[in-house]
This record gives C-alpha cells, structure tokens and sequence, in this order.
C-alpha cells in the first residue's frame, strides 16, 4: 500500500541521501505515527544502495552490541575487520573509551572509502547507550564518507547524544490525510462520515487510526448504528497518553480528568480553577480559545474519559451539569445526556447545530452522535438532524452531512420534505453522483404559496444540475414544471428559476448577450442577486466564452465572503479557476488555483471530479505530465456507474489532451474516443472541447479519414453552436486534413484568424500542429513562434511533444541551473563515491527551480515575482517548500547545500 501523507518527510531522507554536506538525520515519531512506515518509502526512492537494521530490544543489554550490527550489515569485509579488531580492544573497557573507539572507527571509515550508502536504523533509542553515544558521534561526522544515517526514535531527551544531530519530528497526519489512510485501511462501502469522524477522533496517528477501524462493528462502520464518543483507547492510545499523564501534577489532573468529560466549555465556570487552566494550557494539554477550553488531543480526553468508573463519570456529569446550567447550556445538555433517565435528544441537536454555526465541527459531530445513540428517532428529532445537516454542508463538510442525512426519514409536511430533498439533491452533487430526483414526479399544491415556493426553487436547483450535467432536456422539463407558479414567486427563488434557465441556455450555446442580462449586467442589478444566482449566471458567461463578464461575477461573490456560505466561497473559487483555463489565461488560472487549493479540502478535490480538473490543470501547467495523469487516474478509478456522466467525460477529454501533448498519440486517440462516446450527445462543441485533440491525434496516426469525418462533425456542430473558440480549432482541423491543393490556403487561413485578445494557449496550439506538416523554413519559423506562445500561455516549462512537433523552449535559466550554479566539483577530501548536490535538482519543480536560479543571484522576493511573473507570496510559498525539500534552515544555507 503506498504511503499515505509524509511525502514531505519522505522526500526529507531522500534529499539527504544525495547532498553532498548533510550526513545524517534523526527521525523523531510516536508510538503509530508511521516511523517504520517512512523508512520504508524512503528506501524504495533513493538510488543508493539501503542498510535497513531492526533494533532488537533484548540486545541493550550487551555493550556496544548496536555497533556491531550496523557494522556487519554494511557488508564489506574490510569495515568487518577493522571494527572487529578495534572493538575487541575495548568491549570491556570503561565507558569512557567510547569516544576514543569512535575516533578510531571514523578514521577506518573515511580510509576505506566505502560505496555511497544509506544506513536507515529503526528505533535507535532500544539500543544499548553505549551504541546510541557512538553512533550520534560518527553520524554527526560523516560528511567526507559515502555513509548517510538515518535513525528513528520515539523521543530524544536533552540530554542524550542524539540532540545534537539534525531531527525531523513526525507531525500527526493532517485531517485530510487521516481521511484518506481510512478510505485505504477500511471496506469499500464503509460510510465517509463515520471515516471522517474516525479520523478525527484518532489525532492523525496511524497507528490508532487503524487499530480503531478494527475495533468497530460492521454496523457502526456501514453508518446505521451511531458512534461512542469518545472512542475507547487503544493499547497505541495508551503507550501515547499514559507517560503523558503521568507527569501532570495530582491537583492539575484532577482538573483535566473532569475536563475530558466535556465538549467545549465556558472558562470563567466556577468549577474550573483558573490557574491549573493555565498551567494545563502552558504544557499543551488544553486549549483556550477567548472563554472557551477543551482538552486538545482527542487521544489524552478518550484515555481520560474511559479510565473513570461509570459510576464516578455519572457522578461528575451530574456536578458538571449543575454548574452549567447557568452559563453553558450547551455543555448542560450534553451532561444531562449521561444523567437523565430520558435523555433529551433535540436539547443535544441543537446544541450541535449552535457549535456547527460556530465553525466547531468536532463538538458538533459528537453531540449528533450523542442524540442519534440516545434519541428515539422521532420525527421532532429528524427535524433538528436536518437543521445541523444543512449547517455541515453549509461549511463543506460534505461527509458529515451525508452521514446523518441518511439517518433522516421522509417527512410527512411537504414543506420539511422539500428541505431534505434539497439538502439530498446538493449532496448527491457534490459527491460527483446523478441527481435522478424521481420525487419530484409528484406535484406541488398550487394553492399553497409556501409549498409552490419550495418545489419551484428545489425545480431550478435540480434543473441547474441537471444542465451542468448537459442533460438539458431534463433540465427543460424542470424548468416547464414550474412554469405554473413562477407568476407569485418571491424575488429570491425568481432569480434561481431565471439563472436556472441561462445555464440551460449557456451550455445549449444561446445565452443572450450581456446588454440583455440584469441591465447589462448593472454592478447595482448584481448586488441584488443571490450567491448561488451569481455563481449560475457566472459559470454560463464562463461556457458562453464570455470569460472577462465571468470573472467580475466571481470577484462579487469574492469579495463579500465574510458574509457568504463558505460552500459558495469555495465554489466561487474553483469556477474562478476554471474560466481563467478555459480562457487560457494560465498565470491568472495558477493564481485562481492557488487561492482556492489554500481553503478547500484535499479529499474532496480529489474525489469531485471538477476539482480534481483543476488540481490537475496546476500539473499540467507546471510541466508534470505524470502526476496530472495520476491525479485523473485516481479519480476516474473512484468514478461509478451513478457518476455524472458529463464530469467522467471531461477526465477522458483531459486525459486525452495530456497524453497527446506526451506524444502518446495512439493512447491519447482511446482517450478522446471515450469522451467523445459519453459526451456524443452534446452538440454545443465549447462544452467538451475534445474534437480538436481527436482530430490532431487522428492526424498523428495516419487516420486521415476518421479525422476528416471527425472535422465535418465539428464543422456542424459549430454551425448550429457557433463560438469564437470553436471558428479558431475548426480552422486548425481543416488545415491538419487539407489535401495537397488547399493546404496553404487552409493554412494561412487558420493563422490570420487569430486575433490580440484569443487565447494565447490556442494560438500556440495551431502554430505547433502546422510547425508539424510544414517542412524547411517555414516549419523551423512556426516551431519558434509557438514556443514563444507557449510561453506568452503562461505554461511554465516545456511540455513533451512528439517528434516533429513544436514544443515550448526549455524553463528561463534551467540549463543554467544544471550547467553553471549548481555543477558540483568535488573537495580535494572527498572521495569520488561521495554524493554529490547536483541530483536534489531532480526534487526541485522546474518553478522550484527557476526561483532557486534566482536567489543563487542574489535576487530578492520581490524581484524574484516580477521576473517570473507569480506574486510575492507564491515565491515565499515556493521558498518554504525547497527548504522543506532540501532541508534547508535559511537563503544562505541552501546556497550553501546545493553550491
């Protein structure tokens, strides 16, 4: 199973295996936290030759045993002897000979002049001391040999031998990660947000995570029997907490016991005393957040909790519920939950919907689980689910909210019904799913204003998706439905019905023009629309290519986020993205990215197909071919049978396009042939945009005639939908198929209509292709202005294309980066087997790269923006990962390290 998360941690080891000044490192983890784990992936990624040793722990006892075996696990004879000999003089000899020893075993290592090797030692600290203290002192001077160490321990006293060498700290897994490690470890078709809990509870160890999936029952893992909450420790939890623990004073744990009974509390409660608040918050043990305070590792609160008899838990949930009741009403239902013979379920709901408003996503999960363990599933209590249902998506946690969704019953009131219909339906989206909604078959009651309102808003809603889908006839059905009740519609659900309606119009390629829409798109008429009514109306002047309207749609939505759904915020985002790629306007479309890669979640990108476009786009833009091509592998292997069929052909489409830009062209032609089968139905050309690529991949093959059938398809579909995009690729196709009598002409044809304001990404597109059928002069000259669009596109370093096609020039100052700063001469005192820095490039982006050629001239982050074109916090950005690449402290240290 390939690891998960780490990949910073990871490429930490094998940088250190190639740079020439760096010899060892000590990687520090807790009990789970994957230090085996990270070994293992490091060894399976650096070229050197691996020394993997397990320390046994029943071997401390025999001095200067741990020496002896990473010496004979070098395997060279010679090393063998010379430690025999020398360790034979001294095994019984006073400690204080160590260092004498290790002087000794240094000058063996740098005369032999061993083959370039990497010694990974897992759990170093159950070695003998006298070993530990020889090892950190050769380890700490191994530059001049060909030896790198790496060495794992749980935890490295000030006082040991070990501080003083460089160490990496295994952090807990980010949430994102944690998610993920669980969708690998647990059964197909266990519940997400039982999985996202899970990985919540579980603090980002690895360890405890997978002991905890192992602990559940099937019923709990599917999502129809509610969680415990805490969970119950593990033997991982335990080795974690109790040293932990038992360094907290005896009056400071009493007080952090009692805290781990409770979700989230008031500070200035009588029952807490202030000072050992303090103190448990100085050690890390709590957090205090303005007048609030809760035990920090959900791991320290689950030990806490379950160590407590139930008897003393129900005693001081009763006192804890008492004090509360006062100021904290939300901490007293939850109390209540453990003391009341008939637990107030809806009290709890509630409580979770207040924390699930505040952002507190933890409290209000375990509330909700509280109140489904304890409640008696009426329909009072589905109600309230609902309400903190809608909130949870609101905030994007689409997990959470499919999870207790599917714990809510049909509602015998129309009007609740709709909610949860609507709620259902946004879910389903979101997840990449078809929204079929068969329960709209059923009328609504024209008599009832309330009711119409509610189905005709749920109508456009459904009829939005259904067009993003590209199933318009769906989507006008829909629309003709709620006809009837669109004469008393409020303004709100109006403008829902009308933007509906444009995205239908948008994608069928007939959206009016911009005078003809909200006063010409009037900033004042703007202002009074909806979020999710300006992300419709934004995203069709996207389709309709009207991509400078769009984007000042999406900067409205933008710039009053502090007051919007963090849902339509990330929307705004993404669609951001994507109209800055389809405009091709790739540094604004990186810049888009970027912005909303900071606020989204990784697991969700990944997962919705729409985000994971984007993600790949940034690859595809940076020039990495491979991992664009594993992030829309990745995602179309977690694509079903109930996906969204116009978001599967998109992946084939751009799966299409990156493999024939690798000039894999017979693989690029499956590709778009797949697209171009489940698209089929689409006429509107703009919307897929995959029939240039077939055509050109179809010419690549020799497929002449299947190209120019597939020419005279786009030719009418561009009649019936014309566009300025697809004018510019259909006259790029017809001089790719042209005979021999048409061919300058079509040629010329396809040049002259390009004009200063389309899309320089096309431009270079149409240039390459005809630089690839031209011969002498003419191709060379084409060749070169391609590149120069290319570049004017905003693509960041070369992309491959095949032989006889025009690719982008390399990246500025990437030969100089491998010709000049960083060629690596080796010191007179170092051997020829010693590593030397030139291959940490291979690490490096070609970005990463340019921005390093930069600082190794002295330029400043300011300077280093204007002449890459990218803004001073990407550069600071991009800083930050080299350093973490490389392991570099600071500008003068990586200068230093790669010099």
């Amino acid at each position: 199973m390939e690891l998960t998360g780490r990949r910073t941690e990871v490429d930490r080891i094998t940088t250190l295996a190639v740079l020439p000044r760096e010899s060892a490192l000590v990687v520090v983890g807790d009990p789970g936290s994957g230090r085996t784990s990270v070994l293992d992936a490091a060894s399976s990624r650096v070229s050197l030759p691996v020394v993997r040793i397990g320390v046994n722990g029943s071997e401390s006892r025999w001095p200067l045993g741990g020496v002896t075996t990473l010496f004979s696990a070098l395997d060279d004879p010679r090393a063998a002897a010379h430690v025999s000999r020398i360790l034979g003089t001294v095994r019984d000899a006073d400690p204080a000979q160590v260092i004498v020893v290790a002087h000794e075993l240094l000058d063996t290592l740098r005369t032999l002049q061993m083959a370039p090797t990497l010694v990974l030692i897992d759990d170093l600290d159950r070695m003998d001391a006298a070993s530990q203290t020889l090892i950190a002192f050769l380890a700490g001077r191994l530059v001049g040999t060909s030896l790198r160490v790496v060495a794992t321990v749980a935890t490295v006293p000030s006082d040991s031998p070990l501080a003083a060498l460089p160490s990496l700290r295994l952090a807990p897994l980010h949430p994102d990660e944690a998610l993920l490690l669980a969708r690998e470890l647990a059964a197909d078709d266990a519940n997400d947000g039982v999985l996202a809990v899970i990985a919540e509870q579980t603090a980002g160890n690895p360890g405890v995570l997978r002991e905890q999936l192992g602990m559940l029952r099937r019923e709990q893992l599917l999502g129809t029997e509610p969680l415990v909450l805490p969970l119950r420790p593990t033997p991982t939890t335990d080795r974690i907490v109790a040293p932990v623990v038992a360094a907290v004073p005896g009056r400071d744990l009493d007080v952090l016991a009692r805290l781990a009974l409770v979700l989230v509390t008031k500070a200035g409660g009588p029952e807490w005393d202030r000072d050992v608040v303090e103190d448990l918050a100085s050690v890390g043990l709590v957090t205090v957040r303005g007048q609030s305070i809760s035990v920090r590792s959900p791991l320290v609160r689950s030990f806490l909790h379950w160590r407590m008899t139930a008897r003393d838990r129900r005693a001081a949930h009763a006192e804890l519920a008492a004090s509360a009741a006062a100021h904290d009403p939300r901490a007293a239902s939850w109390h209540r939950s453990f003391t009341d013979d008939l637990p107030d379920a809806v009290a709890l709901l509630h409580a979770a919907l207040a924390y699930a408003a505040d952002g507190d996503a933890a409290a209000a999960v375990t509330l909700t689980e509280r109140a489904l363990h304890v409640g008696t599933r009426s329909e009072r209590e589905h109600l309230a689910l609902l309400a903190v249902a809608e909130v949870l998506l609101a905030h994007r946690l689409l997990g959470y909210a499919a999870r207790y969704l599917a714990a809510i019953a049909p509602f015998r009131s129309r009007l609740d019904d709709v909610r949860r219909l609507r709620l259902h339906y946004s879910v389903q989206y979101l997840s990449g799913e078809a929204v079929e909604a068969d329960e709209l078959l059923v009328p609504a009651d024209a008599t009832d204003a309330a009711e119409a309102e509610a189905v005709t808003g749920l109508l456009a809603m459904v009829a939005s998706f259904r067009a993003e889908a590209w199933e318009l006839e769906h989507a006008r059905d829909l629309l003709q439905r709620a006809e009837p009740f669109e004469s008393a519609l409020p303004p709100h659900t109006a403008q829902i019905l009308q933007a509906a309606r444009q995205m239908v119009a948008a994608v069928d390629g007939h959206l009016p023009p911009d005078r003809d829409l909200h006063d010409g798109l009037a900033t004042t008429s703007l202002l009074a629309l909806s979020d999710p009514t300006l992300l419709l109306l934004a995203h069709a002047l996207s389709l309709s290519e009207r991509y400078r309207s769009a984007r000042r749609v999406f900067a409205l939505v933008l710039a009053r986020s502090s007051h919007t759904a963090p849902v339509w915020v990330e929307a705004a985002r993404y669609l951001t993205a994507e109209n800055e790629v389809r405009s091709g306007n790739f540094r604004l479309a990186l810049r888009a990215i970027d912005a909303w890669e900071t606020g989204s979640s990784v697991v969700e990108r990944l997962r919705e197909p729409s985000r994971a476009i984007a993600i790949a786009w940034r690859h595809f833009l940076e020039g990495r071919p491979v991992a664009t091509l594993e992030v829309l592998d990745r995602c179309l292997a977690l694509r079903s049978t109930s996906g969204l069929w116009g978001a599967t052909a998109k992946l084939h489409a751009f799966r299409g396009r990156v493999l024939l830009f690798e000039g894999r062209a017979e693989e690029a032609a499956a590709a778009l042939e797949t697209a171009d089968a489940i698209g089929r139905t689409v006429r509107n050309p703009t919307v897929l945009r995959h029939l240039g690529d077939l055509i050109e991949a179809y010419v690549r093959l020799g497929r002449t005639d299947d190209a120019r059938t597939t020419t005279a398809r786009l030719a009418a579909d561009h009649r019936a939908h014309p566009s300025r995009w697809g004018a510019l690729v259909l006259a790029r196709s017809l001089a790719l198929v042209s005979d021999d009598t048409t061919r300058e002409a079509a040629r010329h044809r396809a040049l002259e209509l390009f004009e200063p304001t389309d899309s320089q990404f096309e431009r270079a597109r149409t240039l390459a292709a005809l630089a690839s059928t031209g011969t002498g002069p003419d191709r060379a000259r084409l060749g070169a202005a391609s590149a120069a669009a290319y570049e004017a596109a905003g693509l960041r370093r070369p992309l491959a294309a095949p032989q006889g096609v025009a690719a982008m020039p390399p990246a500025v100052g990437s030969s100089a980066l491998r010709q000049s700063q960083f060629d690596s001469t080796p010191s007179p005192t170092t051997p020829r087997s010693a590593p030397d820095g030139t291959p940490v490039l291979t690490l490096l982006t070609a970005e990463e790269q340019a921005v390093v050629q930069k600082v190794t001239e002295g330029y400043r982050n300011r300077e280093i923006a204007s002449s890459l074109y990218m803004s001073q916090r990407t550069v600071e950005l991009r800083l930050t990962q080299i350093y973490r690449k490389v392991g570099a402290r600071s500008r003068s240290h990586l200068v230093a390290l790669l010099g």
